[in-house]
């Protein structure tokens, strides 16, 4: 019995790395295609990052939050299959966009769709392996991330290049297809099968059980998420915060709404001046007003600010455990810092890597094949590579993933600097091979510190918070202001390398994470129990001393 199920978990593990590699093809695709689609539907540089970026990431991240709510609440598995048909279904969709709105529009499906995945997969793999082996099995899942990146570039250059080469003429082709177009549908049809390969084959574990805290009880879903929704879409979260919380509470969140609308404007204002109008990409106008690129870029991200910030204080107010663990934590603040710079860095990078070494280096979609089969290759080894190494870390020193992070950091900058001044594309190969080594050595490792701080019942919620900040800040800022840069400058390659000051950031955060680390892992159930999570006794034990001095931020909740 016990053999069966060790085979069965690692099975487990083995469709979910498989479901995250169709989600990153799924998402990155439009890397490989970006030459294509800007031709083909006269795109400017920023709108190539709002594509990329914004269209996807506001959505992923923000609704990633409900979602996650609804499979820790819920069922972790149909959540996660669900999702999976959802958009796959609008990547295919994405094949028959004429323009950029129609494009957008199916891009931010695709985000509300995959917001499910990562979760729910992240809360399934806590329940089938042990604490010990959390970083192993969290870097071993995070392989399917860069096998779907590099497969992305491999599979997108492969249909892109046959199609061109059966149908030189696209008017010749079936239905008037691009090569672009034809790739949507190549990798989106594939997720249908899939999806129902999860919902015939994986079972729900009980949540909880291997760390002697079972969740029985996991609440009304439905309830969970449109709180969730509520708290962050006004005026219904003017009305939620006004029945849950005090008028301060609503005074404080209008009044972030309002300084929040007041940036964004200023924001648009400003770098529309930077812009000649011929790159302004005007979308439609009402009137005197244009609604062009860059106003659809910061007026998602003022509203994914306002939704963030919102949904923070709504959970603030009603379920004290879990805010204490994750925003009142300044360690787990800390983290969410390095989320979101080095998903700055990550995605600024790999969003504009083939149009770079097409613009610079001469690359065509065959290049694209070698650029993919790397970037898997590398991708997988260096993920497995940083969880044993992560693992043996920390068996070592509290805050050994984090030094392991903190190196791989610092080799991502290095490789990075030398690939995108490279003149050769030797030089540009051999970075890009070790440089995406580094970018991979230090996720599976922040994935597991993220988990090791809080309770089993928030682990989906502790990732989606991570995703958040990576999507919003990482995905939502970097490639949009990378394109931005190169339409305004005219210079990718500078505006690439300017991302990569995102990195020190991230260095300076986790160096405070390695401080307190050791103390708020120590204190998790005993902060959780002083919140008013019902903890047995038994579990609590004496309060290590060297969390007296833990940080948290806000005062203490009243209990009575």
């Amino acid at each position: 019995m016990r053999a069966m199920k060790n085979w069965y978990r690692w099975y487990v593990l083995g469709v979910l790395v498989l479901i995250y590699m169709v989600n990153q093809i799924d998402r990155q695709i439009i890397t490989v295609l970006a030459p294509f689609i800007k031709k083909d539907l006269d795109l400017t540089d920023a709108q190539i990052g709002l594509l990329y970026g914004t269209a996807f990431a506001l959505f992923y991240g923000v609704f990633g939050v409900p979602l996650s709510k609804l499979a820790d609440a819920w069922h972790r598995v149909r959540t996660l299959w669900g999702g999976l048909l959802f958009w796959s279904i609008m990547t295919a969709l994405s094949g028959l966009s004429g323009s950029f709105a129609h494009l957008t529009m199916a891009r931010v499906g695709v985000g509300i769709g995959e917001a499910s995945a990562s979760p729910a997969a992240i809360s399934l793999l806590g329940d089938l392996f042990e604490k010990e082996k959390r970083s192993t099995v969290l870097s071993l899942y995070t392989t399917g991330s860069y096998l779907g990146i590099g497969a992305s570039l491999v599979v997108g250059g492969a249909i892109v290049s046959a199609w061109s080469a059966a149908y030189p003429d696209p008017a010749s082709a079936p239905f008037g297809f691009a090569g672009w177009q034809a790739a949507f549908f190549g990798v989106g049809i594939p997720g249908l099968f899939l999806a129902l390969l999860v919902a015939l084959t994986v079972r729900e574990p009980t949540p909880g059980a291997l760390e002697a805290l079972p969740q029985t009880n996991r609440g009304v879903p439905l309830r969970g998420v449109l709180f969730d929704l509520a708290a962050m879409i006004p005026p219904f979260s003017f009305a939620l915060i006004a029945r849950r919380g005090t008028p301060r509470h609503l005074l404080q969140n209008i009044g972030g709404a309002a300084v929040i609308a007041l940036v964004a404007w200023q924001v648009i204002v400003h770098t529309d001046k930077l812009l000649p109008p011929a790159k302004r990409a005007v979308i439609t106008q009402w009137g005197e007003f244009l609604l062009t690129t860059n106003v659809v870029q910061w007026m998602a991200i003022g509203i994914a600010a306002y939704a963030v910030l919102s949904w923070l204080q709504a959970v603030k107010i009603s379920d004290v455990v879990t805010y204490r663990l994750t925003a009142g934590s300044r360690t787990f603040l800390a983290l969410l810092g390095v989320s979101g710079f080095m998903g700055i860095c990550a995605n600024s990078l790999f969003a504009f890597v083939f149009l770079y070494a097409h613009r610079y280096l001469g690359f065509e979609p065959e290049q694209g094949l070698v650029l993919g089969a790397i970037g898997a290759a590398t991708g997988v080894l260096g993920a497995s590579i940083g969880g044993v190494l992560g693992d043996i870390a920390k068996r070592r020193h509290p805050a050994g993933r984090v030094f392991v992070s903190i190196a791989a950091m610092i080799l991502l900058f290095l490789c990075s600097f030398v690939q995108y001044q490279a003149g050769d594309r030797t030089t540009f190969y051999v970075a890009f091979t070790i440089g995406s080594i580094a970018m991979t050595l230090w996720v599976g490792c922040m994935h597991a510190t993220a988990q090791d701080l809080v309770l089993p019942r928030m682990r989906g919620i502790a990732f989606a918070l991570k995703a958040l900040s990576t999507s919003v800040i990482g995905l939502g800022l970097g490639p949009y202001v990378v394109g931005l840069t190169s339409d305004v400058t005219g210079d990718l390659r500078g505006a690439i390398l300017a991302s990569l000051y995102s990195i020190p950031c991230a260095i300076l955060c986790l160096l405070y994470v390695a401080k307190t680390l050791a103390r708020e892992e120590a204190s998790v159930l005993h902060r959780a129990h002083a919140a008013g999570e019902p903890i047995p006794e038994a579990l609590l034990g004496p309060l290590p001393e060297a969390t007296v001095s833990a940080p948290a931020i806000g005062p203490a909740p009243q209990r009575g």
